[in-house]
């Protein structure tokens, strides 16, 4: 496809320009006056060979009536640049056309994409390094330049970038790049980029940018915009063997450019693992697509790929989907299924590293009873890549014995029902034993079901509070916008009586009136520790009341409830001691609410006695 040769042959002798090709070329010289232009193909060479560089390292000759060959070899320190060939070209008449091959050998080239150049009908770029690939994102001139590229083909090229020309081309709401540079040659036939990769080459600038903002806004930007590009000649598109494709590039051809002469589709080898799910209607998106390359990628699972049959006239063959080489490694009656119904595609999973256990004996007795198309006869010749005991074998001859299957297993279906029953019930037991505590707690606060434990009943001493909250005047926001609308509300199970200092205490009384009233008329004493709480006289005497309360009743009068992180190296002896010797609360325990709701409604014995 691509002229490579003639490097040791001499130039071709120039064809004699026709009368036809002398007066068009006379017209435009007369509309063009101020352009030096070149119709002579002697001249075009001799103009070619005034470029210092290009003309050192490349031949060029003639290969038609206006068609002009130039293949370069770039080796070592060398370098040509695509803004002389550019400025070469602009002198050429427009009836001339260049094919370039540029072969490199450790050189470098400075070519900015999307490489337009007038009059540049092919491009093939091979083993080279490229500079300034990005320079041009967002130089509005190139669109400007006629795009004349049929052919373009890159393979094993290096893209050398630089932070600063990365960051700059990148698209920005203000800033987008142009739409040369987003679709390259639209009206080429082919586009082939293989093993194409890119190297940052001072990444020791990284943190001089904000490299990662900009390709979020990238990003976003690409998916908002969805500028479409039109490719009414493409008939084959490949990007392959590059480790590091970006999915923008791929959902973009799928999903939004129009193609609809594309025979071949090539994503080969670039590691992808779940993009061909959305080729699901990829007849409808390319009428007379005759090949779709995943191979060689990271593909697990086949996925359910539909025939649309021939939807134009000029589908002349069945469509052929490769998915060979990849990671699948099931086959499934439900696929067998799919394909036998498929008349207009052909889909190709060998060379998968299939695993063979006892299901592929049933899915290849399937397979052999079940009438296939033609296409899918390869089936058949399935080799096993797991275990490593059959590997290389053909699935179909493969026997239950080899895979350790006995198929005349009588399964004793009452003994297992019995069994998972057995192995339920004792699940169950176990559960409920290990966490019956919390079983209480839930079937008492959320369903309001007293087991049998010690709660209050119709008890012959009633006090007017279920519980008194000490705390902190620094804890009050807490009290009043969390603790109270989660006690004193019926949302899970009864609703508590609370009695609180701002609230409650009567007006007039002494403060420790006040105290030892709370505490004596309520059930229980909550003490909400804090630091604040630690350093406050009047929360400390509040607990010695409630601990005299609680001693003097010999129950569980007391309800501590830490929060925040307490220090407890100075604390009060007596406070410590209750910390060391009781079971306490920390706001955003499990269930925190629960436990504080069912500790409140408990009653002791002596309490219902008196």
């Amino acid at each position: 496809m691509y002229p490579l040769f003639g490097l040791g042959f001499a130039l071709h002798i120039c064809s004699v320009t026709t009368g036809r090709s002398i007066e068009l070329v006379a017209t435009e010289e007369r509309t063009n006056r101020s352009i030096d232009t070149f119709t002579n193909c002697s001249y075009v060479i001799k103009k070619f060979e005034s470029l210092e560089n290009w003309s050192r390292l490349c031949n060029i000759s003639q290969t038609g009536h206006i068609d002009f060959d130039i293949v370069c070899i770039v080796e070592g320190n060398s370098s040509i640049k695509l803004s002389e060939f550019r400025n070469f070209t602009n002198h050429v008449s427009s009836h001339i056309q260049f094919d370039l091959s540029v072969i490199c050998k450790d050189g470098i080239i400075h070519f900015p994409w999307p490489f337009r150049a007038d009059k540049l009908h092919r491009i093939f770029i091979k083993d080279c390094r490229i500079k300034d690939y990005r320079t041009d994102f967002k130089n509005s001139l190139i669109n400007s330049i006629p795009d004349t590229i049929k052919h373009l083909q890159m393979d094993n090229v290096t893209i050398i970038l630089r932070i600063g020309e990365l960051y700059d081309s990148l698209s920005k709401a203000n800033s987008p790049i142009t739409r040369a540079a987003e679709c390259g040659p639209e009206n080429a036939f082919s586009i082939i980029l293989r093993g194409t990769t890119a190297n940052i080459e001072d990444m020791h600038n990284y943190f001089m940018f904000d490299l990662e903002t900009a390709i979020e806004q990238y990003n976003h930007y690409f998916n908002i915009q969805k500028r479409t590009c039109l490719y009414n000649n493409l008939e084959v598109y490949e990007i392959s063997g590059m480790k590091d494709l970006e999915k923008n590039v791929v959902n973009k051809i799928i999903h939004t450019d129009v193609a609809e002469n594309l025979k071949t589709l090539n994503f080969s080898g670039n590691g992808i693992f779940d993009t061909i799910y959305k080729l699901q209607g990829w007849r409808l998106r390319f009428p007379v697509m005759e090949y779709i390359d995943f191979s060689n990628n990271n593909i697990k699972v086949i996925p359910m790929i539909r025939d649309y049959g021939m939807t134009v006239k000029k589908t002349k063959s069945v469509g052929l989907i490769d998915i060979r080489r990849n990671n699948i490694t099931s086959l499934t009656k439900g696929m067998i299924d799919s394909f036998s119904t498929h008349k207009f595609v052909k889909v190709d999973i060998s060379e998968n590293p299939f695993l063979c256990d006892c299901g592929i004996i049933e899915v290849m007795e399937y397979l052999s009873a079940k009438t296939m198309p033609t296409a899918y006869d390869y089936l058949r010749t399935l080799k096993c890549g797991n275990p490593s005991k059959v590997r290389g074998r053909q699935m179909i001859t493969l026997l239950s014995t080899e895979l350790n299957c006995n198929q005349e297993t009588v399964i004793n279906f009452p003994v297992v029902v019995m069994g998972i029953i057995t192995i339920t019930l004792f699940v169950i037991t176990f559960l409920t034993i290990y966490f019956r505590n919390m079983i209480k707690v839930i079937l008492f606060t959320r369903l309001n079901i007293n087991l049998p434990c010690e709660f209050r009943n119709a008890t012959h001493e009633e006090k007017e509070y279920d519980a008194f909250i000490a705390y902190s005047e620094k804890d009050v926001d807490w009290v009043i916008h969390t603790a109270l609308p989660k006690l004193e509300s019926e949302d899970a199970g009864r609703a508590c009586r609370l009695c609180l200092h701002h609230r409650d205490f009567i007006v007039g009384n002494t403060i420790a009136d006040n105290i030892f009233n709370s505490v004596e008329n309520s059930f229980h004493t909550i003490l909400l520790i804090s630091n604040d709480f630690l350093k406050s006289e009047w929360c400390m005497m509040e607990f010695r009341t409630a601990l005299r309360k609680s001693l003097q009743d010999e129950g569980r009068h007391l309800i501590i409830v830490l929060k925040g992180n307490i220090t407890v190296d100075n604390i009060d002896p007596d406070l410590k001691n209750c910390l060391n010797s009781q079971t306490y609360l920390k706001i955003g325990d499990v269930l925190f609410w629960d436990k504080l709701k069912y500790g409140i409604s408990f009653r002791h014995k002596k309490s219902q006695n008196n």
